[in-house]
């Protein structure tokens, strides 16, 4: 059997070409989730460990900057914007270092190489599902079943995972040629981190005593208008709401989206010459 690579055409994402390597794609991304808990005792039980810890931390350090609310109550908002963060953060540190974790079989044979950012957000799925039960179950047990709104959910993790997984790509291609960026990448989530309302909130941060032109920067970061959906599924209230800054941010992570692809497609084929 004999493959032909046209190379005349290095733009376009073949939808057709991801469905006859579709059976690579599962293999793939089941072999991360077993090269994840490896040899390792606790198992599944890293991704509980981590968001709890996390949440215990933030959440009384929550607490204790802003008593706006009862404790129970930031102790949640503090719990949904942890277990969330992990899933994001993970996924652009995971997709980010697809390329060069799999450097060994880049070289051997040809497949589409979008197949390696793809198959390791299935592993960031299933620790963003373990810890996200417990945060169900905390929920549950202080506020009851969340209203209508919650039917949101699907669409608002979709959205957060197509952004992380744009710069995570955009990471994972320019890793390639450039190996600082792998020192990098860190460096910028510990920034996101503190840039976007994971343990504080929208309101909290506007509300400073800090230059108009920070709080532009922070409104139209997409991860606020991220963070700020997936609570607004569960509490009913989307904190500082502003269609502006909204449409904004979507245009970001569109621009980043298809950015990223179009940057991957570019310089796919010339990934051997540099590993």
């Amino acid at each position: 059997m004999k493959t032909v690579i046209n190379s005349d055409d290095n733009s376009i994402l073949s939808i057709s070409e991801l469905r006859r390597y579709s059976g690579l794609l599962r293999y793939l991304s089941l072999r991360d989730v077993f090269v994840r808990y490896k040899q390792t005792w606790a198992g599944f039980g890293w991704s509980v460990i981590r968001p709890v810890v996390n949440i215990c931390i933030f959440g009384c350090l929550r607490y204790l900057v802003d008593r706006s609310g009862g404790f129970w109550d930031s102790f949640l908002m503090v719990s949904a914007g942890i277990v969330f963060w992990q899933l994001l953060s993970t996924t652009i540190t995971d997709v980010s270092n697809s390329l060069l974790a799999n450097s060994n079989i880049l070289t051997k044979v040809y497949f589409p190489k979008i197949l390696l950012p793809l198959s390791s957000i299935l592993v960031c799925l299933i620790d963003f599902m373990i810890a996200f039960i417990i945060f169900l179950l905390l929920f549950f047990g202080f506020k009851g079943l969340p209203g209508w709104q919650i039917l949101w959910l699907p669409l608002v993790i979709a959205y957060g995972l197509i952004f992380c997984f744009s710069l995570g790509l955009l990471s994972a291609t320019a890793s390639v040629r450039y190996r600082d960026v792998k020192f990098i990448l860190p460096f910028l989530i510990q920034i996101l981190f503190y840039a976007s309302p994971v343990f504080l909130s929208s309101e909290f941060v506007l509300g400073l005593n800090i230059p108009v032109f920070v709080k532009v920067l922070y409104q139209v970061n997409p991860l606020v208008f991220i963070m700020n959906s997936f609570r607004f599924c569960f509490f009913g209230e989307f904190e500082s709401f502003n269609l502006v800054y909204t449409a904004i941010s979507v245009g970001i992570t569109a621009l980043l989206f298809f950015g990223s692809m179009r940057y991957f497609l570019k310089f796919e084929r010339s990934f051997a010459d540099y590993i």
